[in-house]
């Protein structure tokens, strides 16, 4: 009998929507996430009185072993299409993309500029050597068996395996031997996410909305420098930067992050800020007074 594993099967990893109202809300998930890593930011957005909207993007969720097969087109056309029905005269529209979920928000933006932009630890650059390699290894190795070695009883590795395949029995030897064997890493997808990142960049400039970005200040996926360059290309007159003491995962439900970040984007989303320039830091950011109720 040959085994087979179906990831991201239960239901919040389907896309969703949440509330019915004038002020409409689009949140879109990171890589290889889906709409399951957002539904707590979005229900807090809910509870605000917007209405929330989280697609999957193609080649994404159930359909992740398809991924290959997508592009950053696909991506992007995607949101397109769903951002654009969004859209009709006398509402206001938030546009929120978490990782890399935020270079395919800048994407979206650039053709139908929302009236505000969240970016959560917003994904654009990949070290020049990594781009390189996954590019070479793409074309001497289409997949990698990313747990070809893998630590079963690591804690990461489980926490992994728990999001996304949550009813597995990671000490079943014949569990192990297929993920060692099948789970493979997607290099042309990889590629396709770093083209887009760049691309994301270049349009960062043409953006003339207002913008939130909120950083992890111990980010090693998203580095905070880079992030800053990020900040400082979309205009200092329409971005407010704001860093959290924390890694890449800010929308981990039930942390101390989330709980900073969740209050930081809800008075956004409420209010907006006026951003103060820190000419020491090189950075800008809310007052904390502005930013937590």
């Amino acid at each position: 009998m040959i085994l087979e594993l179906k990831p991201y099967t239960t239901p919040e990893h389907q896309p969703f929507s949440l509330g019915d109202s004038p002020r409409k809300a689009m949140i879109i998930h990171g890589f290889p996430g889906t709409p399951a890593e957002v539904r707590t930011l979005a229900h807090q957005l809910y509870l605000l009185g917007w209405e929330v909207h989280a697609p999957l993007l193609p080649g994404f969720g159930v359909d992740i072993v398809n991924l290959n097969q997508k592009t950053r087109h696909d991506w992007i056309n995607s949101v397109m299409e769903q951002w654009t029905a969004l859209q009709s005269d006398g509402i206001e529209c938030m546009l929120v993309g978490y990782s890399m979920g935020a270079a395919v928000a800048i994407h979206a933006a650039s053709v139908l500029p929302p009236d505000k932009m969240v970016l959560i630890s917003p994904f654009w650059h990949t070290p020049g050597i990594f781009a390189i390699l996954v590019a070479l290894a793409r074309r001497l190795a289409p997949n990698l068996r990313l747990f070809k070695n893998a630590d079963f009883s690591d804690p990461r590795v489980q926490e992994l395996f728990a999001s996304i395949l949550p009813e597995i029995d990671l000490d079943d030897p014949s569990i192990q031997g297929y993920i060692r064997t099948q789970f493979k890493l997607p290099l042309a997808a990889l590629e396709e996410v770093t083209r887009m990142g760049r691309n994301a960049y270049r349009l960062a400039k043409e953006i003339q909305v207002e913008t939130l970005v909120v950083q992890g200040d111990n980010d090693p996926i998203v580095l905070p420098a880079n992030t800053k360059r990020l900040v400082k290309h979309l205009g200092k007159e329409q971005v407010c930067y704001y860093e959290i003491q924390a890694g890449h995962n800010l929308l981990e439900a039930d942390s101390v992050q989330f709980a900073h970040l969740s209050s930081v984007v809800a008075n956004f989303a409420d209010d907006g800020c006026i951003p103060i320039y820190l000419s020491a830091l090189n950075q800008f950011q809310y007052q904390p007074e502005q930013l937590l109720k």
